[in-house]
């Protein structure tokens, strides 16, 4: 038995069903829903710029989003999950904010459409900055 060769006929179809094995499911597949943006979500009143984005900074924290500053109005949350990156644009007043897509990897973005748990990250995120206003 030591040397022997598996006949061709059996070798070539075993190694065309490995190969196509391999390509299907070494491309993700997600489950893609439609982006949902979170609109105008409520901030207390009588609150400075300096304290609505502190406190906007502290509620992405709790699931590790980095929030930073980019002017007066917006600021923007990057959050790392594995191999996948989302990025969201975060634009307030002093009366409300909204949280809107910006950039992604791994996620699958197209035509407005994106793997599932974005939303559940982006969901997360604008409780626990609403969680974060609550407290003040």
């Amino acid at each position: 038995m030591v040397g022997r060769q598996i006949p061709a006929i059996i070798a070539l179809p075993v190694l065309v069903f490995v190969t196509l094995f391999s390509i299907t499911f070494s491309t993700t597949v997600y489950a893609a829903a439609q982006i949902a943006d979170v609109e105008d979500s409520a901030i207390p009143t009588g609150l400075n710029d300096d304290q609505i984005v502190k406190t906007i900074q502290r509620g992405g924290t709790v699931r590790g989003w980095v929030v930073k500053k980019i002017k007066a109005g917006h600021l923007q949350a990057t959050i790392f999950v594995r191999s996948h990156m989302a990025k969201v644009d975060i634009n307030y007043t002093a009366n409300s904010y909204s949280i809107r897509y910006n950039d992604s990897e791994n996620l699958g973005f197209k035509n407005g459409k994106i793997h599932r748990n974005y939303n559940k990250w982006v969901r997360n995120l604008n409780m626990d900055i609403q969680r974060e206003f609550a407290m003040l």
